[in-house]
């Protein structure tokens, strides 16, 4: 690969000069040769060095830096603050971990970059610069980055026996770049649809039983990663056919360790026919491709991911018998039952699970309307207004952007999406029409009325406040059913009409 000019910040020609000027070597490493190397702006950039980290503090205070003291100093990195910014500096060092994959057993130094790099996971991060623009790369790093692979440096095996969340990293690192993966002399047959971007012409299966001590923290952190990176298709193709969906991970809870799966529910998934009239993948590759055209927000990826999950199941796969092509009716609902219990076992919080689920469970709902024409917005969402699911209209509307997302992913990855465009714009301006009305017209609690409580007390007689809250009720009822306007004149007309019938019928 051809240099390119590393922009280093001036932080970090700092630090790297004055070590430098002390008789030490120091480089940058890892992602932010990576990522320079490939155009792409570094987001952290660390710094290795010959001196021990003692050595590396006491040159680097002496110099008028902030150094934090005794962070990370058994695993011989040091925190240095220069211009505000922190920056981890670690010493040319080996590492052998043992019965806890967090943690290295036994670390050393050593006294050579290339002996540093020789511990790192891929060859695409075992690559280091110093100041003058030289590269270090003695795995191939650079040929690599070309060939737009990912491939450990040395035996698989030992590197991620040496750690397992390395496995999740070769998924994410496919995710973000886009890059294949490659072992040298293993893999299996092929796996996946031929012919759509997600095929894998060479299946990589991991030794993934090291990943039962891994924390739940640890592993959940990466599948975020994978799932809201430009390329989380491909990630996710890596992730299930490398066995790691059908891994297991652990979680602490009052002091106990219990062991839950990660993503069994899609082993299923791979070579599930679909009705070629609407569909152009198989169930699974459909899903990543709804993945990747959905927006890149985590609760929006996460309900693309699932939204198809129970198809292909007993009681939900049958034969169209008109058609003679598989059916998955009420998928979606089984497919959100799914999702709670997947997304509550990867402890992820109430509200989140609540709002992933309504939208598994909703996303089929746009395709009727489209289908038939009939657009009864109101009454849609009316029911979801009045369901307790959401507290405010901002609420409902935000729910209503995200379920768009989700229609736009899903409909993209099929023939609809991508052979018919004027179906496509049909699809989107629903999508606003119902937006819009969720945002503006459909008020979920009393606060989202154009009228107060206190307008309200101001004209009940002799200031009883009693009658107040029934009455914001009674309005809410009239707005979310179409028959009056949330506009304050007209609220306030209503009231008044509304306190001159009851004093009325109780006279």
């Amino acid at each position: 690969m051809e240099k390119m000019p590393m922009e280093i910040p001036d932080h970090i020609v700092k630090i790297m000069q004055t070590l430098g000027a002390a008789g030490h070597e120091a480089f940058v490493a890892g992602g932010a040769v990576r990522d320079s190397l490939l155009g792409i702006d570094p987001h952290d950039w660390d710094v290795t060095t010959s001196a021990r980290p003692e050595e590396g503090a006491d040159i680097l205070k002496k110099a008028g830096f902030h150094v934090v003291e005794d962070l990370g100093k058994n695993f011989g990195v040091i925190t240095c603050v220069a211009d505000g910014i922190p920056v981890e500096i670690a010493t040319f060092r080996g590492e052998r971990y043992g019965a806890d994959p967090h943690r290295p057993e036994e670390v050393w130094y050593c006294d050579n970059i290339e002996d540093d790099l020789s511990r790192r996971d891929f060859t695409v991060n075992a690559m280091a610069m110093d100041l003058s623009g030289r590269i270090i790369d003695p795995y191939g790093g650079q040929k690599d980055l070309e060939r737009k692979v990912i491939r450990t440096v040395g035996d698989p095996k030992r590197r991620y026996g040496e750690d397992a969340l390395r496995m999740y990293r070769a998924c994410r690192f496919v995710a973000q770049l886009g890059f294949s993966y490659e072992e040298d002399g293993t893999g299996d047959g092929p796996f996946g649809e031929e012919g759509t971007p997600y095929y894998l012409p060479v299946r990589y299966r991991f030794d993934v039983s090291g990943c039962r001590e891994l924390s739940l923290e640890r592993v959940r952190g990466e599948l975020e990663k994978i799932l809201t990176a430009d390329h989380a298709g491909k990630g996710l193709m890596m992730l299930l056919a490398s066995g790691l969906a059908s891994s297991s991970c652990r979680v602490r809870e009052n002091g106990e360790d219990t062991y839950i799966d990660v993503l069994p529910e899609l082993e299923h998934l791979p070579g599930l026919p679909q009705n070629p009239n609407f569909h152009c993948y198989e169930v699974w590759e459909h899903i990543l491709a709804a993945v990747d055209g959905g927006t890149k927000e985590l609760i929006v990826r996460w309900a693309l991911l699932l939204h198809d999950v129970a198809k292909g199941l007993p009681g939900i796969r049958c034969m169209n018998e008109r058609t003679g092509y598989p059916s998955d009716f009420g998928h979606e609902k089984e497919s959100a039952r799914m999702a709670e219990k997947i997304l509550t076992r990867l402890r992820y919080p109430q509200d989140f699970v609540r709002r992933a689920v309504w939208l598994v469970s909703q996303h089929m709902h746009f395709v009727p309307m489209l289908v038939t024409g009939r657009t009864d917005i109101r009454k849609w969402v009316r029911k979801e207004a009045v369901s307790g699911l959401f507290r405010t209209e901002k609420e409902l509307a935000d729910a209503y952007r995200q379920l768009a997302a989700v229609f736009a992913g899903d409909m993209g990855a099929t023939w609809s999406g991508l052979k018919n465009d004027d179906a496509a714009q049909k699809g989107r301006a629903l999508a606003r029409r119902v937006i819009d009305f969720a945002a503006q017209k459909m008020p979920v609690h009393t606060s989202d009325l154009e009228i107060s409580g206190g307008d309200i007390e101001k004209m009940l007689p002799d200031g009883d406040k009693s009658a107040t809250g029934s009455l914001l009720k009674y309005l809410l009822a009239r707005v979310q059913t179409g028959n009056l306007p949330n506009e304050k004149e007209k609220l306030l007309s209503a009231v008044q009409k509304k306190i001159k019938k009851d004093i009325e019928t109780e006279e």
